[in-house]
């Protein structure tokens, strides 16, 4: 009953996982589409005297929901900062539930901030609040599109807290640790070199 559990929790985290790589993917294009943004409207200023009169407002919600469009994915690829000096030291009977304690006083921060997403998108669409700018934008699109971001993440967070302490019950706590202790830096590195198409070496004796 309890692998079964697994299964299904691990095929649902799999899925978000996924969508969340989408949502990271896009939000990078969409920074370096603000980059390229912000370097046409510096040139067209200087050189021939027009400017969009849009660039802070663009980039401030391309930025603001790229941020949150990221962060599930990070979670999944295990490349949020964390202090672990002390928790690698201990034995795995105590790391373990470290571990899921961890993710589930994130869950917990990342509620917070989800409800709060969603109480201003809701406050900008009861009001029809816009931008005091020259494309009076409406909130509740940068917003929601901010929120979304977070309420992912949430999901992610909650799906993955279900799927490792069900593994760590099961006696399958090296598993969950896979999943949520920091990359070492040979995996790091494993992925630089795979990112430029190289293979790491191998000692042979």
């Amino acid at each position: 009953m309890l692998d079964r559990l697994i299964d299904a929790a691990s095929l649902v985290r799999r899925a978000v996982a996924r969508l969340a790589a989408l949502m990271g993917h896009l939000a990078g294009w969409g920074f370096i589409l603000c980059a390229g943004f912000i370097t046409f409207d510096v040139l067209a200023r200087r050189f021939f005297g027009f400017s969009s009169q849009s660039t802070t407002e663009l980039t401030g919600y391309a930025l603001a929901f790229g941020i949150s469009w990221a962060l599930g994915h990070t979670l999944a690829a295990r490349a949020h900062v964390r202090i672990d000096v002390l928790v690698n030291h201990l034995p795995p009977a105590i790391r373990h539930p470290m571990h899921l304690i961890s993710l589930g006083a994130l869950a917990v921060f990342t509620g917070f901030v989800a409800w709060g997403a969603y109480q201003l998108v809701d406050e900008s669409l009861l009001f029809g609040a816009t931008d005091i700018s020259l494309l009076r934008t409406p909130l509740w699109i940068p917003q929601g599109l901010w929120a979304f971001g977070i309420g992912i993440f949430l999901v992610l967070i909650l799906v993955m807290l279900i799927e490792n302490t069900l593994l760590v019950l099961a006696g399958r706590g090296a598993e969950a640790e896979a999943q949520l202790h920091t990359r070492t830096y040979d995996e790091e590195a494993a992925e630089a070199l795979q990112a430029v198409g190289a293979e790491p070496r191998t000692h042979t004796s």
